[in-house]
């Protein structure tokens, strides 16, 4: 039996809004693709993979049992990553993850053939429920996480934004460098005239392909996690005044003047502590899965793939 390793990253969550709309993407949420992609992400060495130099897909077998090769190529989709070997890797492993808990599954009285022909996913995750077992956290443990990661723990700065959006397709790079020097050219114009907040509306109102140009570019209060990431990832960093420089993101560039902000609120223990036993629960709930998943692969016969499973704390986002 070979090692395994685990290294799965925390996913965002991509809920976003698209200036000024509302537009979020939806984050898997079922067991199934929990554990195909948390237990096969990262730890993407390819050389982990031990097939033929004239097969372009690896032969990987689970106690005798071939990992099906179209199935390999149709979890490609699911893994991304930076070369076609690492996708490979990634989507063999998570297929190997699988085709342990169904093993596992088919060998527990309780569970067996008939609980993975009327529902696989529910029979994995009914294993999996019976077999890690993740404690409460304590108070005191609670409460030491909150003195040593106390700055984690505050409400999110409010700000009050406006924008010029110089808009521009993603792909459209001679439009995009055409735009950049515009935004840097209409922030030069505000900066120099008499009236800088007047001459800011006026701008949004001719240039801005933002619907909030009729408010002046203003888009109200704003709070983490309302607007696409590249653009609060620098905003939120802001001070209040008009941005120097433009910030770019999917949608062009956007001329932006923080009008207000007002800093986040420390938490005290109490306010604190639901979303402390919350991640901290998570944390042991990984922890258990590893050590279940590490121990099912211990008794397994795997050929094909070098899986090496290590005993990180994993959260589940």
């Amino acid at each position: 039996m070979t090692a395994m390793t685990y290294d799965p990253r925390q996913v965002a969550d991509d809920n976003i809004r698209i200036m000024p709309t509302s537009d979020d993407l939806k984050k898997p949420h079922s067991d199934q693709e929990f554990i195909e992609k948390a237990l096969a992400e990262e730890r993407s060495n390819h050389k982990n993979l031990i097939a033929s130099s004239r097969e372009e897909l690896p032969s990987v077998y689970v106690n005798g049992v071939m990992i099906d090769k179209q199935a390999i190529a149709q979890e490609l989709q699911y893994h991304p990553a930076p070369t076609k070997e690492d996708a490979l890797f990634l989507a063999t492993q998570a297929l190997v993850v699988r085709e342990l808990l169904k093993d596992a599954v088919l060998n527990d009285e309780a569970l067996g053939q008939e609980a993975w022909d009327s529902n696989e996913e529910q029979a994995i995750s009914d294993l999996i429920d019976k077999n890690v077992n993740a404690a409460t956290p304590e108070n005191e443990v609670c409460e030491r996480y909150y003195e040593q990661n106390k700055s984690d723990y505050k409400t999110a700065p409010i700000m009050s934004v406006r924008h010029i959006l110089l808009a521009s397709l993603p792909e459209d790079g001679e439009e995009r460098l055409a735009r950049k020097k515009q935004a840097y050219e209409l922030i030069e114009q505000i900066k120099n005239s008499n009236n800088p907040s007047a001459e800011f509306i006026e701008l949004a109102r001719q240039y801005s392909a933002c619907p909030s140009k009729e408010q002046g570019g203003e888009l109200g209060v704003l709070s983490q996690g309302q607007t696409v990431p590249e653009f609060e990832s620098v905003v939120f960093t802001m001070d209040e005044g008009l941005a120097p420089s433009p910030v770019e993101t999917r949608y062009g560039f956007h001329i932006v003047d923080v009008m207000d902000k007002q800093p986040g609120v420390q938490l005290d223990y109490l306010q604190a502590k639901p979303a402390i036993a919350n991640k901290l629960a998570q944390q042991a709930f990984h922890h258990g899965l590893c050590d279940y998943l590490y121990a099912l692969a211990e008794q397994a016969d795997i050929d094909g793939i070098q899986m090496e499973l290590s005993q990180e704390n994993v959260y589940r986002g």
